[in-house]
């Protein structure tokens, strides 16, 4: 099992229009892009299952390909833009989401070939040779991350995040967890409640203690801080 992503940034995205930061100025001398999060796995028999779907063309980027599933951590805009399109597709489409009685725009309202579940927290969802398991955020949303399970690899996806109570961590913490990626979107000086900051962040994938560690979610600003400060980070911060 291989999580894969199509972004790890945050809302904005890097770079943001027209901004001259050391890390924005950074990504257009490189050609580089890094877009919102959003993750996915690919089946042992080919098909695809989306980890958010924030990617607005996300819908032409698996043009071709059969999606089995989604699996949602909240209803913000960067983690469901690519709904809005890819509910026009051939095919049904099963969507499993934590409890939001509002979600997203209209998605609710016209469903079109997305077929939404709501999610139980720490109630498996057993898709093909994957096993999902949601686990509640603390968020500005209702949030569920995903420890996701097959015979040889668990991983802990968990975005976007201001907090794990203490539920959710010992639930973590049964767990051999192979890979965490956890929300670290936020600087010290820049906390606003709604995400952890990358110190925060760090204490906590001490604690999950799992083999491989990363942090995903950052924004501009806070790789601009780590870089004019020469700050080194006892994980790294995952960008594509």
């Amino acid at each position: 099992m291989k999580l894969d992503f199509l972004g790890t940034a945050d809302s904005g995205g890097i770079p943001i229009h027209n901004c001259k930061c050391l890390i924005c100025e950074e990504y257009r001398k490189n050609n580089k892009i890094n877009l919102a999060t959003s993750a996915y796995i690919t089946c042992e028999n080919g098909e695809i299952i989306l980890i958010d779907a924030g990617i607005e063309n996300i819908s032409s980027i698996f043009d071709n390909k059969k999606i089995k599933a989604i699996l949602l951590t909240h209803f913000h805009p960067d983690h469901t833009l690519g709904l809005l399109r890819l509910r026009y597709s051939a095919d049904k489409i099963d969507c499993y989401h934590p409890k939001d009685e509002k979600g997203f725009a209209d998605l609710f309202k016209h469903t079109k070939a997305i077929n939404y579940i709501q999610n139980s927290a720490f109630n498996p969802i057993k898709i093909n040779e994957l096993t999902f398991t949601p686990i509640p955020l603390q968020h500005s949303k209702n949030t569920t991350g995903y420890l996701i399970e097959d015979k040889n690899k668990t991983i802990a996806y968990l975005t976007d995040c201001a907090g794990i109570s203490d539920e959710s961590m010992d639930f973590l913490l049964s767990k051999n967890i192979d890979e965490c990626y956890i929300d670290a979107g936020l600087a010290p000086n820049l906390n606003n409640g709604n995400h952890l900051n990358y110190e925060e962040a760090i204490k906590l994938l001490d604690k999950i203690n799992a083999k491989k560690s990363h942090l995903i979610h950052a924004s501009h600003h806070t790789l601009s801080y780590l870089k004019s400060n020469n700050i080194k980070l006892k994980y790294d911060f995952y960008n594509v």
